[in-house]
Parts: structure tokens; sequence; C-alpha cells
């Protein structure tokens, strides 16, 4: 069986479509592009028609691509307010361990610790209890008598979800999965290392910047501080009088993020707000950079410390900001030497934008092994077409079906979904 998944990353500059195929360990890219947001101010929905004009854009562009409609696709939510919360749960078996018991007692863990205005995005396993055996990470296929479960429950508030899914829906898109931007990054960014220690994620976003740690590669908390790189771009275009396409072009192209790496002969022509034409200095534009950017980074160390008591073995940043030059020069003097900036190398789609789209889908891919599922997003009569895309012309395609009675049983049955 194929098994491929759909993610999009909704962001507040851009929206992230990235279609992947499950093989062994690895997820190849089989269509990917990104679009610019509407519809979205700090990653929440302001204007449902525009949000959802982005995403048939998007996922247009990609159906394109692949030659058939994606109609199945996980999705990211806004971090605001979440909550982090230690379960457990216990099932019956005296049996062979399948899928079902794996539902089950996760369904357990979480039975009555909602509250009423919160809503489930997903538990994070920390250990399946076999027998009272600890440290089974997949007890699927294993004999017992009892199942635990201790894992880390994750909820939002109700309308972060569902005004996700009302956009989604009414592009015509079934959400079979949500997850928060932070675990979809570790994911990505993993290492066999990092998985036995304790530590950070930086991601320096457009409108805002998200801080979560981690412990021994499980979730433990997160936050989303209110900066990012539009504010970067606002200082450029207040300073230097510009407006702010213009302010965007001289941050990515032209800025250095320490100002010590600036050629004092540089310069940067433009026709500024009173229609002068003006050269600007590397210099005197790094310094309005660096500025801002060591707020932000220095606003997320301090957030770290904040979300954890213990010792942090690691910092690991992402996000686009990270591609401004002397970026890592910057950070080595605010976070020290041992901080690891992310470079996204995967096969067609080497860019840090897509981080957290190709870490949901890994999130995603790793859920099913240990629910011991074999799923795919695709119908294996879609999967022909990628195999022989000649035979497009005799396929009649499907309408889209939305999302059916999503608001009715989505989140309550979502751990139920896959069985």
């Amino acid at each position: 069986m194929r098994k491929i998944y759909a993610s999009i990353d909704i962001g507040s500059d851009t929206f992230k479509f990235l279609v992947g195929e499950a093989q062994k360990n690895n997820i190849n890219v089989l269509a990917a592009t990104s679009i610019k947001s509407k519809g979205i101010r700090k990653g929440l929905i302001v204007d449902s028609n525009l949000a959802v004009n982005s995403v048939r854009d998007g996922i247009k562009i990609i159906n394109d691509e692949l030659g058939f409609e994606i109609k199945k696709v996980i999705v990211n939510v806004p971090e605001y307010n979440v909550r982090f919360m230690y379960v457990t749960g216990k099932v019956n078996v005296n049996g062979i361990i399948e899928t079902e018991h794996v539902n089950k007692v996760i369904k357990d863990s979480v039975y009555n610790k909602l509250d009423k205005d919160y809503e489930l995005v997903t538990v994070v396993p920390l250990d399946f209890i076999i027998d009272s055996n600890e440290g089974n990470e997949i007890p699927v296929g294993k004999e017992c008598k009892v199942l635990e479960i201790k894992g880390i429950m994750i909820s939002v508030p109700k309308k972060n979800i569902y005004s996700v899914i009302s956009v989604l829906s009414g592009a015509g898109l079934d959400v079979v999965d949500i997850t928060v931007s932070g675990l979809a990054d570790y994911y990505q960014v993993r290492t066999p290392k990092l998985d036995k220690k304790i530590g950070a994620i930086i991601n320096l976003g457009h409108e805002t910047t998200n801080v979560s740690i981690f412990n021994n590669g499980k979730i433990m908390n997160t936050e989303t501080i209110q900066l990012g790189g539009v504010n970067i771009e606002n200082d450029i275009a207040y300073v230097f009088g510009t407006n702010i396409v213009d302010a965007r072009k001289i941050k990515e192209k032209f800025a250095v993020c320490n100002k010590r790496f600036t050629n004092l002969n540089d310069t940067y022509e433009l026709v500024n707000n009173v229609g002068d034409t003006v050269k600007l200095n590397q210099f005197e534009v790094s310094e309005v950079v660096q500025s801002r950017m060591s707020e932000i980074l220095k606003l997320a160390k301090k957030q770290i410390t904040l979300l954890t008591k213990k010792d942090i073995d690691y910092i690991v940043i992402t996000g686009g900001l990270t591609e401004i030059k002397s970026f890592k020069n910057l950070v080595y003097e605010i976070l020290g030497k041992d901080v690891i900036i992310y470079l996204m190398d995967e096969i067609g789609i080497r860019d840090n934008k897509y981080t957290t789209a190709m870490g949901m889908i890994k999130a995603f891919h790793d859920k099913m092994k240990v629910r011991g599922k074999e799923y795919s997003l695709v119908s294996q009569e879609d999967c022909e077409i990628l195999l022989t895309p000649n035979i497009n012309n005799n396929i009649n395609r499907k309408e889209k079906t939305g999302v059916s009675k999503i608001f009715k049983g989505f989140i309550r049955n979502k751990e139920e979904k896959y069985e």
C-alpha cells in the first residue's frame, strides 16, 4: 500500500502545501507550493472568505501538478492558549494488542479531562505499559492482559480549531488530523541525539515567534511571541521612509543581521515615500535589522527559562528569518555557539519555510505506526495516476466531498478515525 499524505501549514505570511509519500523511514516530496496568505493575522483567521480562496488557489496548484485532486489533509491550528496535561489511561486486552486497543487506551486517558471550551489536538504517548512492563513505543501485535499509557494531552480553545476546519471545509477539503506547529517542527529537526535530551525549538515566523520545549523528544510546553519578520520590515519602512514591499526586499536581499559583518561600500538605491531617490548604506540598514532581531532572540531566550526550570541541552532555530545574511553570527552572540541553526535539505523543498509542513506529515506517519495502522490520504486509484499519469484523461474526477458533519464529531472521534 502506498502511503501518501498531504499537509497545509497555515502561516501569517504564506500558506504552505505539501504532498509526500512515506517510504521506509523517509518522506519523498511529490508536490509542494506556497502562496501568499490572505485573511490571516498572527496565525489567526480574521477573514474566512479570503482564507478559503487562498487554500483553493494553493490546492489547485498541487492538484494540477499531481494530476488528481487532493481531498484529505493534515493541518496545524493556532497555538494561542494551548494547554499541556499529563494523562494516564488503562484498558483490558486479554490477548493480542490491536489498533482498537491503542485507540481505546488513548480515549480513556483523556476522558473527562477536557475543559468545556477546549478541544483535543492529540495525545503524545510518553510510554505504553504492557502488564506493568514499561518501555513499549509500539505496542500493537504484542500480547498482554492490561495495556496502559502515560502521555501528554494537548488541547486548544475550540475557536482555534473550528475556524481552521471551517476554512478547509469551505475549500472542499476533509481534515483528517490536526496538530500544533511546535510538535511538527520537532519531527522535522529531530535526531537520535535530540531524542535523549532536553531542549527548545525557536521558529522565527513572519508575524510571530514560537518557542517550544521538548524532553526526550516529547513536547512539554510552547508559547507564542508577538514579534516576527514583519516587525523588521516595518522598522525599515519607518526609518527610511519607504513602503513595506521595498522594505521586505531590503531585508531579504541587502540587510545583514550583524552590523559588524557589513560592507560600508555596499548601497541600496530606492525611491522613498516622498519621491526622492536615496541610497541606503548597508551598515545603517543593518543597525535597524540587528536591533529588532536581537530583541526577538532575547525574548525567545527569556521565554525558554519561563517554560522550563530544567537545564537546556540544545536550542534549534528555524523559520524564514534564519536566511538573512550573518544570522548565525548574531545568534552566537546572544544564545551561544551551541545553537543549531536548522537548514532544510529535503529534496524538492530546500527552504526553511517548509519545516512545519514536512514535520506535520512525519508526525502523522509516526502516529499511524504507533497505532499499527496502514493509512493513506490518497486513494489507490489516484496512486495509480502517479505511476501512469497518461491515464488522467480516462478518469472522471469525483467532486470534492468536503468535511461531512465535521463539527458534530471530528474532534471527539479523531482518535477513532484510523480504526
